[in-house]
């Protein structure tokens, strides 16, 4: 007999769990939805990068409202993100092509094993002329072109605070024909400073929609974003 009072009450228990349970389901089903939120996502972290820095050093990246320039915020970021692929990631490669109205190629893809070799490329680069994006673009198509034994996956970070040139012609090749994903910087005071519905068009926009391109106010937002680009974190939201 205690048994089976023992058991009514544990059953009675139970109900009461499950009334409650209900009850509270239809009252969140009632609610408003939470309002969206900035939220990340795993992006590319499933296998070593060839990845290619693409830095604009026109003119213009020697203002100041990137403290101390906005090429040295540049640059800082860029070795951000050398220093976190080779930690985690030894068989990456890296590329550094500068580019103004004009381009050149730094330094060849070369084994992030290296990395001082890089570090010491990009924290090199000088500032001098104008701007054409498609220009830094073509030395990057250069670059995939000549080293296309690889299974690495195909980045480009590129970095602009201007207009000109004609970039997206180049960026849809390097997509198409690489599958590379293009992950674009505009920097400067303003985000009037930069054409940002071309930048747009120049970066991936992945099948859901979501598009590789932010404007950054600020060298440590930008070397925060570098640090996000290099470990996989890609922050979908407000700009930064």
């Amino acid at each position: 007999m205690y048994i089976n009072k023992l058991l009514k009450k544990t059953s009675l228990n139970l109900n009461g769990l499950f009334e409650q349970f209900g009850a509270n389901m239809l009252e969140h089903k009632d609610q408003a939805p939470a309002e969206k939120q900035d939220v990340q996502t795993i992006c590319g972290i499933d296998g070593p990068r060839d990845t290619i820095i693409v830095v604009d050093v026109s003119g213009s990246m020697g203002y100041t409202d990137y403290h101390p320039t906005r090429l040295a915020g540049g640059i800082e970021a860029a070795v951000e993100y050398i220093n976190i692929r080779a930690e985690q990631s030894p068989k990456d490669r890296i590329a550094i092509v500068a580019f103004n109205s004009s381009a050149w190629i730094v330094i060849d893809l070369s084994s992030i094993t290296q990395k001082d070799r890089l570090i010491e490329a990009v924290r090199q680069l000088g500032i001098q002329g104008g701007t054409d994006i498609a220009e830094g673009l073509k030395k990057t198509n250069k670059i995939f072109k000549k080293h296309q034994d690889t299974t690495n996956k195909r980045h480009i970070i590129l970095l602009t605070d201007g207009h000109g040139g004609h970039p997206v012609k180049t960026a849809n090749k390097l997509k198409d024909e690489y599958s590379a994903i293009l992950n674009v910087v505009g920097i400067g005071g303003n985000c009037k400073d930069v054409n940002e519905s071309n930048l747009r068009k120049v970066a991936t926009t992945d099948p859901g929609g979501f598009n590789h391109y932010r404007f950054i106010k600020n060298s440590m937002s930008l070397k925060e974003h570098y640090k996000h680009l290099a470990t996989g974190l890609i922050w979908h939201g407000g700009k930064k």
